[in-house]
């Protein structure tokens, strides 16, 4: 057992204060009175024997002094140290990711249990340990290092908050770990939510005679978690149709869920309800839909499901304005166009989707950058890497197209879809399709087949090199009905909104993360920010020209800019459940630890026990 506060050990002198009354008292004087009839009856103790009166009298004195030692003991608070040798440092790792804010069904959140519980371990640490607190989301950030101030420690852990990013513990290890080393012997405790916390990706061996730190799980899962999120979530304008959009939603349901659950994903547009889909998700399923809108640019899009008992409110919602359709600026180079395929650009232009820029073979290279190159009947020599590209019957290889043109072409009836979910062919009816393969294609590793044609792959995409590439085989004009079907159009039109997919001109199409920094003007931005059960209009200042984001919402930066920060998380959405530990499993095994306790409170009680006792004594017992 050791002391807390041992300087107040030198209070146990006021127990000479008892002794000394107890062996200095006033004796009893022999008075003669005419009877003792009226004395006996008032005073017991004249009927008890000298032995166990006197066994009274150190009976009362003993107590006294109880009453003193446990009295101070308290003041000095002793305690038992849980599990090993007490640590000459502490460094504590505090998990605040988004899981850390799910709720049990008395709203306490895992920071708050996180809280309660460390600080009653720490209770029972010496204050002279050293303590280091590390605080990690995405990234780890040392609020505390190196210092004896237990009150600051707990102010810096009282004022931690869950924030709506992924965790990243690695980082945070590695850093602790090195704050360990400098004060060994050392612990390291992790609180957090997560089961089985990650092991560091690199770990420094420690120095020659230098032990190992001590590493303590603190688990605050739920214990029987219900979740349900958006982990997907993207917009884009639909092919050939102007003022729509497709909107793409992935629903998850955690995989804790003790079963399936009833989820229910409501899209609103300017706050007005547009879509409504109801599911069911079985735990660690997925649901993934896309939704067909028309609105006009700007339009605020809020995504949000709901599912009965749901823990974590951050990722229920996905919100986005309706982007600014820019136009894609498209290079087509043709040795002989098509004039099927020059109908299907065509119609895209018509709807200011893309703008071409028409060339023949020797036109290339060209000056100006496009955004996406369109190849028909001819590939060039010298390919080109830094833009996506769509290939169109490919007379020879170049680049990453391994090809050969047939001398004539070979007719099907149909085609096949090999992985007709892909967004190449969405809403490209591949069951009517018939083609007229021109070009042998050797599909390569970077590359998957689309239609297969027989035996031969017709149509490819994939990436080579951070590059998309879409191939086609085949020739419209010479293949049947094909170009009198709306499938090629559609074809061409996706092929090349997925291809510049990442391009700078659908940027307004992507949704960036909390934790992401952002250039914006200096100054006040405006948040539309989601707390996880409302919307609230807050700021927050861009110091610098730059904003690091720190919330889940739209943020407008003045500038004609909004962005969409969204979690879109299957890691947080993946709510933990507490782990059962197994019969027979050690401390270290279960992930629990025997921890000590500080008795300054059972001996403050233990004190007011002795007294009542002494009081009965005393009143009852004749005890003095």
């Amino acid at each position: 057992m050791k002391f807390l506060s041992p300087n107040f050990l030198h209070w146990l002198w006021l127990a000479l204060i008892p002794i000394a009354l107890w062996l200095f008292r006033r004796k009893a004087k022999r008075v003669q009175v005419s009877t003792l009839l009226f004395f006996r009856t008032l005073a017991k103790e004249h009927q008890e024997s000298a032995w166990l009166r006197r066994f009274k009298r150190i009976l009362s004195l003993l107590m006294t002094l109880l009453v003193v030692l446990l009295a101070v003991m308290a003041l000095a608070k002793p305690f038992r140290e849980g599990g090993g040798e007490t640590p000459k440092s502490l460094v504590i790792l505090l998990d605040r990711s988004a899981s850390m804010a799910a709720a049990d069904g008395n709203g306490r959140t895992r920071m708050e249990e996180a809280k309660t519980q460390l600080k009653d371990r720490l209770s029972a640490l010496p204050e002279n340990v050293v303590t280091s607190l590390i605080v990690y989301d995405a990234k780890a950030e040392v609020t505390q290092s190196r210092s004896t101030n237990r009150r600051e420690l707990l102010r810096m852990i009282q004022q931690a908050q869950p924030v709506p990013m992924e965790d990243r513990a690695d980082e945070a290890l590695l850093v602790a770990r090195r704050l360990a080393a400098l004060d060994a012997p050392s612990e390291i405790w992790q609180i957090t939510d997560e089961v089985s916390p990650q092991e560091p990706l690199t770990a420094e061996a420690p120095a020659e005679g230098v032990k190992a730190p001590k590493m303590r799980l603190l688990n605050v899962a739920l214990e029987s978690p219900v979740n349900c999120g958006i982990t997907g979530f993207q917009i884009r304008p639909a092919p050939l149709a102007r003022n729509r959009f497709e909107v793409f939603v992935e629903v998850t349901a955690g995989r804790a869920n003790s079963g399936p659950v009833e989820s229910t994903l409501e899209a609103r547009l300017d706050g007005r309800p547009v879509q409504l889909r109801q599911m069911t998700l079985k735990p660690g399923e997925s649901n993934r839909l896309i939704l067909p809108l028309e609105g006009g640019k700007g339009q605020r899009l809020e995504m949000e499901v709901r599912t009965p008992g749901d823990c974590l409110g951050w990722d229920n919602v996905a919100v986005s304005p309706l982007p600014e359709t820019k136009p894609l600026v498209v290079a087509w180079f043709s040795d002989s166009p098509d004039p099927f395929v020059e109908l299907a650009l065509t119609s895209m232009l018509a709807e200011d989707r893309i703008q071409v820029l028409k060339g023949g073979v020797k036109d290339w290279p060209m000056k100006e950058k496009a955004d996406v190159y369109v190849f028909e009947n001819w590939v060039p020599t010298d390919w080109p890497t830094d833009r996506p590209a769509l290939v169109l019957n490919p007379p020879n290889s170049s680049g990453p197209v391994h090809a050969k043109k047939l001398g004539s072409g070979v007719p099907y009836e149909a085609v096949r879809a090999v992985q007709p979910e892909h967004p190449v062919l969405y809403r490209v009816a591949s069951g009517r399709v018939a083609v007229t393969q021109t070009t042998v294609l050797n599909v390569s590793d970077t590359l998957e087949t689309l239609w297969m044609a027989g035996n031969e792959p017709v149509l490819a995409a994939g990436e080579s090199g951070g590059q998309r590439l879409v191939v086609i085989a085949f020739t419209p004009g010479r293949s049947e009905q094909l170009a009198l079907l709306s499938a090629f159009p559609l074809l061409v039109g996706n092929a090349i909104y997925w291809a510049a997919e990442n391009n700078d001109a659908l940027a307004s199409l992507k949704a960036v993360r909390p934790g992401d920094l952002v250039e914006m003007p200096a100054g006040l931005v405006k948040w539309h920010a989601w707390t996880g059960t409302r919307f609230e209009e807050t700021s927050q200042d861009a110091k610098g020209g730059w904003l690091e984001l720190s919330q889940v919402g739209l943020v407008d930066g003045g500038d004609g800019r909004t962005l969409a920060s969204l979690l879109i998380s299957s890691q947080e959405t993946d709510v933990p459940a507490q782990a059962k530990a197994e019969s027979g499993t050690g401390p270290e095994v279960s992930e629990r630890w025997a921890r000590g306790g500080n008795w300054s409170t059972s001996l403050l009680w233990l004190v007011l026990g002795v007294l009542l006792v002494e009081s009965w004594l005393f009143h009852r017992q004749a005890v003095y």
